[in-house]
């Protein structure tokens, strides 16, 4: 028999080799350092954020504002603002300037922020493009992205995008010296690898996809990883940083030794982890997206709001008959789905509208297409619908017979950015809004229509209501005599205005303005049409949905609870809104190095 004692040392050990093996694969251990809101759940992507190469400051951007605090905690400051939205955010070596990218604003892209000032200069503003004479190669300053500096920060890589190809190009600190270094059927991700003293980045060979470790080299190490989003490296040029899909399609952060080839998943949540950056201790900070959508609705005196779906849904809108709801549903918002825009999962369908019961699915699954597809709206004799989609490679309003997807086809044509059709109440006219040329300004256009037919009986006509000529057009919605619109006119992108304008091209008349820098959020018709529901932030910066008497004298506030709201759409029956609720931000966390 075994004695007691040797029982004893045998428990021991095997406790011990658990305990040495649970520390193997302890779990890193993680710091929370900052949520980034992001301002709706249209025209907006996740909030950029990094770590300064000493570890000491975070830096993120939430749309065109740039903020800095410390990784530890403290103040935080904002720097100078530029453009509309920031694309790109890098810190330089010394961990005292930051580069971005920016859009909206002066066409110069590029800048450069010194923390010291917190003021913002063009990057290298005579360098108007970049030439490589041995490949007859000239690109526009604006079409060189994703720059990113070595660690000593005297050489400075970048991608350009021509005949199908991507270029990297390799240049000195101040941006000259230029020349392409590599082309390849797509270089995405760039960043400095420490171990080989020249810059790595993710390639797509015959559609596989490789972590090149000198993209100057073509014979040079590959790790094949179906890797999407930023790559970083630890400073020793040990660990290399990605995010892998899972079988969810749902990207996670992993560390890769390259010594040991071995790899091992830093993080693991429902939504993205991804876009490492490493400081020179080895933190290393990842981004947590977290996305949630759905529909709810609202007395139209106010009061509590109701849910309506409690799956990923938006942009509802009501069938004439006040019974059924519309929206775009789906699970989109994900690196893995977004790098296939504008084919991505965003689908069509309708709900039998219940106050007090909410859905979990859709009734109806009217469009369920490869492509982005938005903003149902039925025609008053029920015989069509209209809706926005990417379909065929357009941007463009689509008509079909409704609850036939397979006899789809365009009705507008060369749009950009298009935003979501209303029918008119004698289904005699289409009203959308579209951005002509790539400036992103939207306009309003009408296109005449046979609600029987289903075809059009005009050309588009865009709208040009007097002395609203500058600003940009988001929604609108018709009134019931089918002469006049009431729109959304974006005078800035913290102003907005709501105006009556009619549809012949006379004067029309402001009723109210507010101060909200949510885009495209909306507004709505009251079901009496004595009220126009908007949206707009209440004091404690949560959107909320108010709405203001139509001869502009009278504003209330709907709703109260600490959730944000976006595009309301009214009942033609009832005293209702439905709307948008969503939570969508950024989720910034820190991995200290074991």
């Amino acid at each position: 028999m075994i004695s007691k004692n040797l029982l004893f040392i045998l428990f021991c050990f095997l406790l011990g080799c658990q305990t040495e093996k649970a520390q193997e694969q302890k779990v890193p251990q993680m710091q929370f350092i900052k949520a980034v809101k992001q301002k709706g759940p249209v025209a907006y992507r996740d909030p950029f954020g990094a770590i300064s190469p000493d570890g000491k400051l975070f830096a993120y951007s939430d749309r065109k504002q740039i903020s800095i605090q410390q990784v530890v905690g403290g103040a935080t400051f904002e720097l100078d603002k530029h453009g509309t939205f920031v694309i790109t955010l890098n810190w330089l070596p010394d961990s005292q300037q930051l580069i971005t990218y920016e859009i909206g604003g002066e066409r110069e892209y590029w800048y450069s922020y010194d923390l010291q000032t917190k003021q913002g200069t063009p990057l290298w503003p005579n360098k108007r493009n970049f030439n490589d004479a041995d490949k007859s190669l000239q690109i526009e300053r604006e079409n060189i992205k994703d720059l990113t500096w070595s660690s000593d920060g005297k050489q400075v890589a970048g991608l350009s995008k021509t005949n199908g190809k991507t270029q990297l190009w390799i240049m000195d600190a101040h941006g000259e010296n230029e020349t392409v270094v590599a082309e390849r059927e797509l270089i995405e991700s760039i960043q400095w690898n420490p171990s080989t003293r020249s810059f790595a980045g993710i390639v797509e060979e015959n559609e596989e996809r490789y972590i090149q470790l000198d993209l100057t080299n073509a014979d040079s190490e590959k790790i094949k990883a179906e890797s999407y989003g930023p790559i970083a490296f630890s400073p020793d040029g040990k660990f290399l940083y990605f995010s892998l899909a899972n079988e969810k399609q749902v990207i996670d952060l992993q560390k890769y030794n390259l010594e040991t080839k071995s790899r091992t998943q830093l993080a693991s949540f429902s939504r993205d982890s991804y876009a490492p950056s490493v400081a020179k201790d080895g933190s290393v900070l990842f981004r947590l997206q977290d996305y949630k959508v759905f529909i709810a609705a609202v007395d139209g005196d106010g009061g509590e709001s109701k849910p309506i779906t409690t799956f990923m849904s938006e942009i509802s809108h009501w069938h004439p008959n006040g019974k059924l709801l519309s929206f775009t549903y789906g699970n989109w918002r994900r690196v893995m789905d977004d790098r296939n825009y504008p084919d991505i999962t965003q689908e069509i369908g309708y709900i039998n509208f219940d106050m007090n019961q909410p859905k979990d699915k859709p009734d109806v699954v009217v469009r369920a297409s490869y492509s982005e597809d938005q903003g149902m709206a039925w025609s008053p004799n029920n015989k069509w619908i209209a809706f926005h989609t990417h379909a065929d490679g357009t941007d463009d309003i689509w008509i079909q017979p409704n609850n036939d997807a397979s006899k789809g086809k365009p009705l507008s044509k060369g749009g950009y950015e298009t935003g979501w059709p209303r029918w008119s109440p004698d289904g005699k006219w289409i009203v959308s809004n579209t951005a002509p040329t790539s400036d992103r300004i939207n306009k309003l256009f009408l296109i005449g229509i046979d609600q029987e037919s289903g075809e059009p009986t005009t050309e588009q006509i865009e709208l040009v209501p007097p002395g609203l000529e500058e600003g940009s057009f988001t929604d609108s919605q018709w009134m019931n005599n089918s002469k006049s619109l009431v729109v959304e006119y974006v005078v800035n992108p913290e102003l907005k205005e709501i105006h009556i304008v009619p549809i012949d091209g006379k004067p029309g008349k402001k009723i109210h303005s507010f101060n909200s820098d949510q885009l495209y959020s909306g507004i709505a018709l009251s079901h009496d049409q004595k009220w126009v529901a908007y949206i707009a932030p209440d004091e404690k910066g949560n959107f909320q949905l108010f709405k203001v008497s139509i001869d502009g004298k009278e504003v209330k506030q709907l709703t109260f609870d600490a959730t944000n709201k976006a595009h309301p759409a009214g009942s033609p029956m009832e005293n209702i809104f439905s709307f948008t609720v969503f939570n969508y931000e950024s989720i910034f966390w820190l991995v200290k190095p074991s």
